[in-house]
């Protein structure tokens, strides 16, 4: 019984540290995601939420990879100061669209109307909401006087 505790342990650990590929905390706490660990974790929802096949989730992997990445790194231009928000938001919606377009090219007509759809409900704060890694789901309010 020993012998198997051990083994299961590691295990347990291993992929604990594993799970948890994260960048270092910046100021406020959050933790930053690899674009790896992202893409990861995106495709794993996409291919629960919309019934993807291993066929579509390999080729979709590498997609929400190379999106990750350059999200990422025009979030980290506007961080530093070196880039304007008003143009970079501009950006961000023409790699938004450039993605989608290949995107559409892998899903079925319905499952890429069904990810329309998850999207629009995400950024108006509804189901699937920016989830965290504790399976929580943070949803930005407004506050107004």
């Amino acid at each position: 019984m020993k012998k198997l505790l051990l083994p299961l342990l590691a295990l347990a650990l291993a992929a604990t540290a594993a799970s948890a590929q994260t960048i270092p905390d910046q100021p406020g706490g959050r933790p930053h995601f690899t674009p790896e660990a992202v893409a990861a974790r995106q495709t794993q929802n996409l291919t629960q939420q919309l019934g993807l096949s291993a066929d579509q989730a390999a080729k979709v992997q590498p997609i929400l990879l190379a999106r990750s990445q350059e999200m990422m790194a025009m979030r980290g231009q506007v961080q530093a100061g070196t880039a304007d928000r008003d143009q970079m938001r501009t950006q961000m919606q023409a790699s938004r669209a450039k993605y989608d377009d290949q995107l559409k090219a892998i899903l079925t007509p319905e499952q890429f109307t069904q990810l329309q759809t998850l999207e629009a409900s995400r950024r108006q704060g509804g189901p699937g909401a920016l989830p965290l890694p504790d399976g929580k789901v943070k949803i930005k309010t407004k506050t107004g006087s």
